[in-house]
């Protein structure tokens, strides 16, 4: 039985990710198609290669071994000539990103000759550098380098796995209009009813990231195919809190819609999304810690997966197994007990010690979903996906929103210190790469004292259009006004999640309104006021209440991990944000804007409000 166990999983989670996933000779071989037939082109460019040795690269790639195929690949490439040895060259790059390892993926693509590239070529390494920015948070560079493809000579996988590549980078840079009209196209190239299923429950999820007033012009006056999907993504908006009569309204739209080529069943699987998504008699083993200094985390992590599991209907709810891991030495033996006890997926660890030990192994026996991310990217497993509320994602999505927003002049204020500092940089790293300038940046003393004088000094006579303010919510209510005060123009000023604690005092918070920041859908009370909202989860202030959405999603994303692995443009509408997979495993988050108003933070647009707010 635990043979056939691990035998069901590897065939989910290792089909296919389009091309990502193939046997690497095949792959090679629908990659170098172009207006000859695959398998002579393939046979052509590598036929001067050994083929026990090739084979050797193929078989260790089969195993998880991709950094030691990427060694035996620049092997062989550096005894070959032109168009074999770019091939192969290629071929290593590819395998080192499977392993996680970017660095040596980017030094072997730098190292490859151009002139020396069939077309086909040419095509596969502007994926692989579109991959490649990607896994290094650069959407932009992606998107430009996957529209330099030549998309008519493509085959059609590889136009299907460009599109999917394409939706997410453009998920990713804010775009998600754009993102959605990739996913429709990608729709007609798809053949499986499955994966077009899975592909417009993205489409939808992915639309309904477009603000309520786009989305209806879009309905209103769209063309085409669109016009129709906006109908679709207004019927699901606020599902969450009554998810039935979704499926009676869109058979009622279907019907006065029969040519657009949204399936019968896609209302039935967006609700899906709502829910769990296991089988009859799935087992979960979740590995969190019941003592030492993440106990309390982990008390709200399995507070939100019970309230998950309970919310689901009683036929699809899995057996649920807590299991103490106070000690992260004992990951590995915690992890092969649970398979042995019959575990389908397992969720956990959450000490980043205990997630660096299981990253170390080869493959684990069932999809895995770490509660956090392991200290080195080229340390990966098979079946483990690393998941965390990491605040160097918000410093970046602060930058990528303002980058959005039009902004291009930063202003960076944070507090002296390494929390500060990590912040700081992340912001910076991002700031800079998607061509915005760094006009001006201070520190300040953490205790807060001369905050005020050091924010005032920032501001003086400085050119510019934004704050990123790195600050808790204590800080923010005196340097918001502070800054506001201390502009001589409107100056939109955002900060992290940092500056909202959950609840909101009109009077003591006076300070904060106007302030932009970034936070999770879940405490922006995304989704209405069901069973597994806020308002249903966390009361007034709590310091680990976006941990109650990291259960929820935990739980729901167990099952979907190897949908998402196998789908390059896979979203999932997240209580944490927009979620998606990368090539390392890593689940992405998108978050929400949001903005203080005098009753409160509400969803806020990408649009720049120039009003100046009454300080006080």
């Amino acid at each position: 039985m635990l043979k056939n166990r691990v035998d069901r999983i590897l065939l989910s989670t290792r089909r296919p990710a389009r091309a990502w996933r193939l046997p690497p000779l095949l792959l090679a071989t629908i990659l170098s198609a172009c207006a000859v037939n695959p398998i002579q082109e393939e046979a052509r460019v590598l036929a001067p290669i050994p083929a026990a040795e090739l084979n050797r690269a193929t078989v260790l790639e089969a195993q998880g071994k991709a950094t030691e195929a990427a060694a035996l690949y620049l092997d062989l490439a550096a005894k070959a000539q032109p168009p074999a040895r770019v091939q192969l060259q290629i071929k290593a790059a590819r395998a080192s990103l499977a392993a996680g390892q970017t660095a040596p993926a980017k030094k072997t693509v730098d190292a490859i000759s151009r002139p020396d590239m069939t077309p086909s070529q040419r095509d596969l390494l502007l994926l692989t550098e579109a991959d490649l920015a990607l896994q290094t948070d650069h959407p932009k560079d992606a998107i430009g380098l996957l529209e330099r493809m030549q998309v008519q000579t493509l085959p059609k996988e590889l136009k299907a796995h460009r599109l999917g590549t394409l939706a997410s980078a453009q998920r990713l840079a804010n775009s998600p209009l754009a993102a959605a009209q990739t996913l429709d196209e990608l729709d007609r190239q798809l053949d499986q009813q499955d994966e077009r299923l899975l592909n417009q429950v993205s489409l939808i999820s992915t639309l309904n990231l477009v603000g309520n007033a786009e989305l209806r012009d879009l309905a209103r006056q769209g063309s085409g195919t669109m016009k129709g999907w906006a109908d679709v993504a207004l019927l699901t908006r606020n599902a969450d809190a009554d998810p039935q009569p979704l499926e009676t309204r869109y058979r009622q739209w279907k019907q006065g819609h029969s040519g657009h080529p949204a399936l019968p069943e896609l209302a039935n699987a967006y609700t899906g999304t709502l829910a769990g998504g296991y089988a009859n008699g799935d087992q979960v083993t979740i590995l969190l810690p019941r003592g030492g200094r993440f106990a309390a985390a982990a008390k709200a992590v399995q507070d939100g997966i019970e309230a998950a599991g309970r919310a689901d209907r009683a036929g699809q709810r899995p057996m649920l197994n807590f299991t103490d891991i106070s000690n992260a030495d004992r990951s590995r033996g915690l992890h092969a007990k649970a398979i042995q006890d019959g575990a389908d997926y397992v969720i956990g660890p959450l000490q980043k010690e205990a997630v660096d030990a299981l990253a170390a192994e080869r493959l684990l026996g069932v999809p895995t979903l770490a509660l956090n991310e392991a200290t080195r990217t080229d340390k990966r497993a098979e079946n483990l996906y690393q998941f965390s509320l990491s605040p160097e994602n918000e410093a970046t999505e602060v930058a990528s929103k303002a980058y959005a927003m039009g902004l291009r002049r930063a202003l960076l204020l944070y507090p002296a210190g390494a929390w500060g500092e990590r912040l700081a940089g992340a912001f910076r790293r991002q700031w800079s790469h998607q061509g915005g300038t760094l006009t001006r940046q201070s520190s300040y003393p953490p205790t807060g004292a001369s905050a005020d004088r050091v924010a005032t000094k920032l501001l003086g006579g400085a050119d510019a259009d934004l704050v990123f303010l790195v600050a808790t919510a204590d800080m923010a209510r005196k340097l918001h006004p502070r800054l506001q005060a201390a502009s001589t123009k409107a100056i939109t000023v955002i900060s992290t999640s940092h500056v909202y604690a959950g609840d909101f005092d009109p009077k003591r918070d006076a300070g904060l309104v106007g302030l932009y920041f970034v936070d999770i859908p879940w405490m922006l009370d995304v989704g209405g006021a069901g069973p597994l909202s806020r308002r249903a989860l966390s009361k007034g202030t709590d310091p680990l209440a976006r941990l109650h959405a990291m259960g929820i999603d935990a739980y729901r994303l167990a099952p979907r991990l190897a949908d998402l692995a196998k789908n390059p443009g896979g979203y999932y509408p997240g209580q944490t944000g927009g979620l998606s997979l990368d090539r390392l495993g890593r689940i992405q988050r998108q978050l929400e804007l949001g903005r203080f108003t005098e009753t409160g933070p509400r969803l806020a647009d990408l649009a720049v409000d120039t009003s100046k707010p009454e300080t006080r």
